[in-house]
């Protein structure tokens, strides 16, 4: 199937096939790398069994000096992304940067939950809850 084929008036957004809230073991690819707002942008495949083992879910960590919708702050992500970094047992090195940091550690392996929430055009997605990984069981 090319673009050349797709209809996009046909397709309907909410038929995207969510991963279920749950917990997932996941390992983290390679790839990661800051969009123009200064966001890392990365990706992990979940591992664990069942029907969502091999799905690719896309996770961002927001640049920590700059705000929200409401304004606040979002200094969130400096810890989420330290949680990541004890949960899969791997040191950063002093002087690197977290792009370059997660991509050495691609292959790692870290365990969270998902969650289903809905955005405020109506839209579902499946969320990782980054403030809350742990080693992978």
């Amino acid at each position: 199937m090319s673009w050349t084929s797709i209809n996009l008036k046909e397709i309907n957004p909410a038929q995207l096939d969510l991963v279920a809230a749950g917990s997932y073991k996941f390992r983290l690819n390679p790839g990661a790398k800051y969009n123009d707002r200064g966001s890392i942008l990365a990706s992990a495949t979940i591992e664990s069994d069942g029907e969502f083992t091999g799905k690719r879910m896309l996770f961002s960590y927001p640049d920590p000096e700059s705000t929200d919708k409401n304004g606040k702050v979002q200094n969130w992500s400096s810890v989420a992304l330290k949680r990541l970094e004890v949960a899969t047992g791997q040191e950063v090195q002093d002087g690197e940067d977290p792009v370059a940091f997660l991509n050495r550690i691609a292959g790692s392996f870290f365990q969270t939950g998902v969650t289903v929430k809905e955005d405020e055009t109506g839209t579902k997605r499946s969320n990782l809850q980054l403030l809350n990984v742990k080693p992978a069981a």
